[in-house]
């Protein structure tokens, strides 16, 4: 595993939050500065990547709707419980490559 700690925009503060349409780990400066840009950007979609998700109510997985979403895969574009990732995610070499993130800015590397 590896750690994505850097904002993938400016590359120099630490990335805060992930936002799923853009599919990038940003500062907090960087979502401000990207998601006031226009009304349309301004309802992305953006996850806490810092200790501090676990003070907020967590979405649910977007598979079964039933649990709480900890990770998030950028191919599928899809955040997902424990059990959806595995199903999802152990199914073949092809997908076992996806790029997953936990909440907390953790990248799963194969």
């Amino acid at each position: 595993m590896r750690i994505q700690t850097q904002c993938n925009l400016c590359e120099a503060a630490e990335a805060k939050v992930l936002c799923c349409a853009d599919e990038a780990a940003l500062c907090l400066a960087c979502d401000q500065k990207v998601h006031a840009a226009n009304k349309l950007v301004s309802e992305h979609q953006r996850l806490p990547l810092s200790g501090s998700s676990s003070s907020l109510q967590m979405p649910k997985c977007d598979i079964c709707q039933e649990t709480s979403g900890f990770f998030f895969c950028l191919e599928d574009r899809a955040l997902l419980c424990r059990k959806c990732d595995v199903a999802i995610h152990t199914v073949n070499s092809l997908v076992s490559g996806h790029h997953r993130y936990l909440l907390t800015g953790v990248e799963f590397v194969d």
